[in-house]
């Protein structure tokens, strides 16, 4: 595996857990309406809810969200230090590469980079760079 599948994995696996984080986050709020009503929202008659099954509900999403949050931060530190790593890279291919995988377009580094966008272009091309592959960001 090289650097930009290691690199793309792992967004791909944040974005993954960031989603379940949302969906639990979702569900917190439902048991968290459930212990202050006392009851669930149904589409049928009124059903009742006993304070202790609230509560071991309560504490099971709250241990999970925690999980999950841990798992957040795990995988914000290791993009933040691949991309660390990233930004020390030598050769012009490389470096666009880097750039691109972390959203900017051929404008943006050919100014960052103090190089003309049709040489930035020309060169990535004639390099045999993938476009699509290496970024969701268009030019």
């Amino acid at each position: 595996m090289n650097w930009k599948e290691s690199y793309n994995d792992i967004c791909a696996e944040l974005r993954i857990v960031q989603i379940h984080q949302m969906e639990i986050q979702r569900r917190f709020d439902l048991v968290k309406r459930v212990m202050w009503s006392g009851s669930i929202p149904s589409s049928g008659g009124y059903c009742h809810i006993p304070l202790d099954k609230g509560l071991e509900k309560y504490d099971d999403i709250v241990a999970e969200y925690r999980e999950v949050e841990e798992e957040v931060s795990r995988l914000l530190s290791v993009k933040s230090k691949m991309e660390a790593e990233m930004m020390k890279f030598n050769g012009l291919a490389n470096v666009i590469q880097s750039k691109r995988m972390q959203g900017m377009n051929y404008y943006e580094i050919a100014e960052e980079l103090g190089y003309s966008y049709h040489y930035i272009r020309n060169y990535m091309s004639k390099k045999g760079c993938k476009e699509g592959a290496t970024s969701a960001k268009a030019s």
